[in-house]
């Protein structure tokens, strides 16, 4: 037999007796019409491309299934028998009865598994212990870029403006440096005197304001203009205390001039922590530096502020550093920018402003007995009243000073604890207000103590002091005669206190 015959039959089967060589399908059924193999159900099964055999089309290498669609496959001796697929109906999933798995399954299901892991993972986030997925510069520098402009700038500024404030508030120097911005704001704001010539005497409005230097009427209960004597001694200074004189003036139009109605010496004590205000009685009779002996209030008239704190600072013994005056209409504007301020009225108070021009608005008489919000311009007829006692039994010029000193302290009391930011809007506006002497450093040392000793207790009294005066007359006007040590000495425990 050739080799080319040998070849074409490799593979069969031949016939130990007869030497025949047998049809590769040996054993199998032909249809007799069609002449096809037909091969029994069992042994259909998925085969490779090397032991299938064809009836009407070959299996192209490489391919999974045929060319032809007349094509059967017939398991070889080594197919593998294929798996039984079980269906489980409660939970939709899918077993293999011992599965003979491949490669390309491993590596299919592999990939189905990490796909769902990466979904699942994006939905609900790192599990816990894991690391979060970093940002990188570049991602986190495009989303930087994204931001508007105004709002970058706002953030920014908003962020430094925090900064500042936490630096100037919270530190020493960074306090000192505020400090530092707030006298100088105000030294340039604020209004500078222009003093009244001394020796310019304006007439009395009447007997009560006079200088005093008619004949007296009564020798035998009066005072002689010119003969009081006060001990020449030097005012007393301490570095711990910082003296300022407030005056209230009223402007007096058909005279040209002013008189001084207030005069409240205000002084910054940093070893007892307290600022005590102390009102002097415009009604004391003194002796006033190059002019006739009178009413205190009357040195103003005589030669403005300067006079008045030197008549203070000799008959008193006590240094005054500077002082803050007030007109009425400015007192007024002031109060209504503050919001005003509640007034307890007794019924008899309330009585005498509503029928009384103390309250220089008609519309505004409208007060009554008990606790009231009142504007600037009842607070100020208020402060002006004198005839009717307070609501602590106070009378005459002493129930007057009384309420002068009970409106600061209210003022004072209510103010004490604001910011700083709303300090500042409140003196932008009621700075201009008022005229002083004081200097920007002496201003700055003023601040620096109350703020670095929180001095936020005030005190008031009066001068005179109890039982350091009596009541006496000149001419036809009522004064009050002072002693002097009495009350010189009281004045210098209270204000020079030291707290020991």
């Amino acid at each position: 037999m050739s080799e080319e015959v040998k070849s074409r039959y490799e593979g069969c089967k031949v016939d130990e007796v007869t030497g025949e060589v047998l049809s590769r399908f040996e054993g199998f059924d032909i249809d007799e019409e069609t002449g096809e193999v037909l091969v029994p159900d069992a042994l259909v099964g998925a085969v490779t491309a090397k032991t299938a055999v064809a009836t009407g089309a070959a299996v192209t290498a490489g391919s999974a299934e045929p060319t032809g669609t007349e094509t059967e496959y017939i398991a070889s001796e080594d197919s593998e028998e294929l798996p039984e697929l079980h269906f489980d109906f409660d939970f939709g999933e899918e077993e293999f009865v011992n599965p003979a798995e491949t490669a390309d399954e491993d590596m299919i299901l592999q990939s189905i598994d990490e796909a769902l892991a990466a979904q699942m993972a994006a939905s609900l986030g790192p599990a816990e212990g894991e690391d979060k997925p970093k940002i990188s510069k570049k991602k986190k520098k495009s989303v930087w870029k994204r931001i508007p402009v105004w709002c970058k700038v706002t953030a920014i500024s908003l962020c430094s403006v925090c900064l500042v404030l936490g630096l100037l508030i919270g530190t020493a120097p960074g306090q000192k440096l505020l400090i530092s911005f707030v006298t100088g704001y105000l030294d340039k704001n604020v209004s500078r005197p222009e003093d009244i010539t001394p020796g310019v005497t304006p007439p009395p409005v009447n007997q009560e304001d006079s200088l005093l230097t008619q004949e007296p009427d009564n020798p035998d209960n009066t005072e002689t203009p010119g003969t009081l004597e006060v001990p020449s001694i030097e005012p007393r200074q301490e570095d711990y205390v910082y003296n300022i004189l407030l005056i209230g003036v009223e402007a007096l139009p058909q005279l040209g001039g002013e008189r001084s109605d207030s005069m409240i010496l205000v002084s910054v004590n940093s070893k007892t922590k307290k600022i005590y205000m102390t009102s002097f009685m415009r009604d004391m009779y003194v002796p006033i530096p190059g002019h006739a002996d009178g009413k205190l209030n009357a040195a103003y008239g005589a030669g403005g502020a300067k006079l008045l704190m030197e008549t203070i600072e000799k008959n008193f013994q006590v240094k005054i550093d500077g002082y803050v005056k007030v007109g009425f209409d400015s007192f007024e504007w002031i109060v209504d920018r503050l919001g005003g301020v509640e007034i307890t009225l007794t019924a008899e108070e309330a009585t005498y402003l509503r029928t009384h021009d103390y309250i220089s608005k008609p519309q505004y008489r409208n007060v009554v007995a008990g606790t009231q919000l009142m504007n600037g311009n009842q607070v100020l007829g208020y402060c002006r009243v004198r005839y009717v006692p307070t609501i602590n039994g106070t009378h005459n010029d002493f129930g007057r000073t009384e309420r002068q000193r009970t409106v600061l302290t209210k003022l004072f009391n209510r103010f004490k604890d604001t910011n700083i930011i709303t300090l500042l809007s409140i003196f932008n506006d009621c700075i201009p207000q008022v005229l002083t002497d004081i200097s920007k450093e002496d201003m700055q040392e003023v601040l620096e103590s109350v703020v670095e000793n929180r001095i936020l207790s005030l005190e008031s009294f009066r001068i005179p002091v109890a039982g350091g005066f009596e009541d006496a007359t000149v001419g036809k006007a009522k004064i009050l005669r002072v002693k002097w040590e009495k009350n010189i000495t009281e004045l210098h425990n209270k204000i020079f206190a030291t707290g020991e």
